[in-house]
C-alpha cells in the first residue's frame, strides 16, 4: 500500500514540475516578445527604413508562396482534367464499338439471318450496354466541366495575384 501511495506522489510531483517549466516558458516567451516590440516602438523612425524594407520582402514573399500553392493547385486540376478528357474518349470509342455490333446485329436480324430470339437478345443487350456507356460517359463530362470551371476561376486569381505581385511597391 505504501508502495502506491509513494508513486501517486513521485507522478504528481512530477506532473507539477513539468507544468510549471511549460508555464515558465509561456511566461518568459510572452515577456521577450513583447519587450522586443516595446524596445522597437522607441526606435526613431529613420532607423527602421531596414525593418519596414525587410517587412515589405515578407509580404512579397508570403504572396509569392499563395502564388506557387495556387499553380500547383492549378497542376494537379489540370491533370485531373486531363484524365477526364481521356476518359470522356475512352467512353466514346466504347460507344462506337458496341454501336457497330449493334448495327451488324440489326443487318442480321433484317436479312432474316441467324435465331430470331437470339438476334433479339443481342440486340436489347447491345442497346442497354450502349446506354450504360452513354450513362457513364456523361457522368465524366459533367466531372469534367466542373474542373474546367475551377480551373477558369483559379486561373484568373493567379493572374489577379500576379498583377498584384508585380505593382506591388514599399510602402503599399
Amino acid at each position: 500500500m505504501k508502495k502506491l501511495g509513494y508513486m501517486n506522489l513521485i507522478f504528481l510531483l512530477i506532473l507539477l514540475l513539468l507544468t510549471g517549466c511549460e508555464t515558465t516558458r509561456n511566461f518568459t516567451d510572452s515577456i521577450t516578445s513583447g519587450g522586443e516590440e516595446t524596445l522597437f516602438a522607441q526606435v526613431p523612425p529613420d532607423q527602421r527604413i531596414q525593418v519596414e524594407k525587410a517587412e515589405f520582402d515578407l509580404k512579397v514573399a508570403e504572396e509569392r508562396l499563395e502564388l506557387a500553392k495556387l499553380k500547383t493547385e492549378l497542376a494537379d486540376l489540370q491533370e485531373k482534367y486531363a484524365g477526364y478528357d481521356k476518359e470522356v474518349t475512352n467512353k466514346y470509342r466504347e460507344e462506337a464499338e458496341v454501336s457497330l455490333d449493334l448495327a451488324k446485329w440489326e443487318a442480321i436480324d433484317r436479312s432474316g439471318l441467324g435465331e430470331k430470339d437470339k438476334n433479339i437478345d443481342n440486340i436489347a443487350d447491345l442497346k442497354s450496354k450502349r446506354l450504360k456507356i452513354e450513362a457513364e460517359r456523361i457522368k465524366i463530362e459533367a466531372k469534367r466541366e466542373t474542373t474546367e470551371n475551377k480551373i477558369n476561376d483559379l486561373s484568373r486569381q493567379i493572374k489577379e495575384l500576379e498583377e498584384k505581385i508585380d505593382n506591388m511597391k514599399m510602402g503599399d
